[in-house]
Order: C-alpha cells, then structure tokens, then sequence
C-alpha cells in the first residue's frame, strides 16, 4: 500500500471497466498476478490473454482508488464456448444446465501488490457489483469459480459457495490444483439476519441505487466499445487481439 495512505482514508469505488484503458489495465493486472503466483509464462505484451474473457458478454469490473485500478474480476456468461469450470467439471456443469438454471463464471481476479494491504476491502467491493450485475442484470441463477485449494475455505465460511467439484489439476493456470465452488445467486433476494462478510454485502437500499448505476455503465462501456471500433484502422490480416 502506498506510503502515508491509511485504510480509513481509503473510498474504493468497483463498477464496469468503462474505457479500453482501464480494460488494458485490468488485463495487464491480471497477467502480473498470475505471473507472480506461476500460473502463467510471461507474455511478449504483458497482458492476459484468454478467448472466454473475449467474449462481448463478458463483463470485466474494476476497483478503483481516484482513477487508479487497483484491483480487477471477471464475469463470464455462459455461451457457445461453455465455461472456463467446463475443462475440469463438465459433467457437473452439464448436470446444472440441465435444470435450467442459468450459470455464469468468476474468472481472472487480481488485486495490485501495491495495494495488497486493502485486498479484502477491494475484494467486498468488487463481490457487491458482481452480485448485484450477475442477478439483476445478467439474470444468472448460480457462480462458480475454480479456486486454489488454500481459498476455498474464505469462498466458503464468508461468501457462502459451496464444493461442487474435487480436487483437479488446471492446465489453464499451468497444473496449479483447484477445487470448483458454486454461489446460488438467489441468495441475494433473501434477507440476512446474520452479522457476517456475506450477510452485509448486499443491503436492501443499497441495491437498486448500485442496479442503476451498473446499468449505465453497462451503456457508456458499450458506447466506448462502439467508438473504439469505429475509429480504430482495420486490423492487419491475420492479426487478432483476444486480450481484455
């Protein structure tokens, strides 16, 4: 954290990764991460790459402190390419569809080095605008996420996943192991009477008010995407950029 920053002055702002700088930033944050941990090889540009967090359907959201991003996740929705969680549970995921739930993934979470002393602050943030996104904008019915073992019991004590999947090793993230969780998004109709992480993260005032805001920054992303292609010279043959 940076010098002569204290927690208590710290405001975190999380919504939408609006403009193609704060998508590059959060990819580049994502590779840093990774790197950092072994999950990846370094990239000749220095940003992660992956076709799912390509998809115009997946959501990419920021936490920011001013106009710094200090930390960054993902929302895949489910689609023709299915689900990261696929690759290593796809009987399982398979079994979900089936029931006519719909199922989105958590995917590329980071948060800055720079700031790891608020990870957890920034880590609430982000949890509140991807519910919030998930349930009332995406319309998803279930989460899942593919996590490290030594994770899943935070996931699961304070934000109320539960296992769906055992132990695997994650070719995506270079063999690291991982164990696959679930979050029933109905979760967030309910009261909670419990003084807890996940018990206060979605206030029955606070969630129209953060519904309306992420639905105009969904606008204004799209907007900027829109401008983006517009404005931008056509690509070279055989070029393509799947980075975000």
């Amino acid at each position: 954290m940076p010098t002569g920053i204290r927690l208590r002055n710290v405001a975190i702002d999380s919504g939408l990764a609006i403009t193609r700088q704060e998508l590059d930033t959060a990819s580049r944050l994502v590779h840093q991460c990774y790197l950092r941990r072994g999950y990846v090889k370094p990239s000749a540009d220095g940003r992660h790459v992956s076709p799912f967090l390509a998809m115009p359907s997946t959501a990419v959201f920021v936490a920011r402190v001013e106009d710094e991003v200090i930390a960054t996740v993902s929302l895949v929705d489910d689609s023709e390419l299915q689900l990261p969680c696929d690759e290593l549970y796809g009987a399982q995921m398979a079994a979900l569809r089936r029931t006519g739930r719909r199922v989105a993934e958590v995917s590329a979470l980071a948060v800055s080095q720079k700031w790891r002393d608020v990870r957890l602050i920034a880590l609430r943030s982000l949890v509140r605008v991807v519910g919030v996104y998930g349930r009332d904008l995406a319309r998803v019915d279930d989460l899942c996420i593919a996590v490290h073992p030594r994770h899943a019991p935070f996931y699961e004590s304070r934000l109320h996943f539960r296992r769906f999947g055992g132990l695997k090793s994650y070719d995506a993230v270079n063999g690291a192991p991982a164990v696959g969780l679930l979050l029933d998004l109905h979760e967030l109709d309910r009261e909670h009477g419990e003084i807890s992480f996940a018990g206060r993260l979605f206030d029955a005032g606070e969630r129209p008010r953060m519904r309306a805001a992420l639905q105009r920054e969904r606008a204004r992303a799209a907007a900027h995407a829109a401008l983006h292609v517009f404005h931008s010279p056509a690509p070279l043959a055989g070029t393509e950029t799947t980075a975000v």
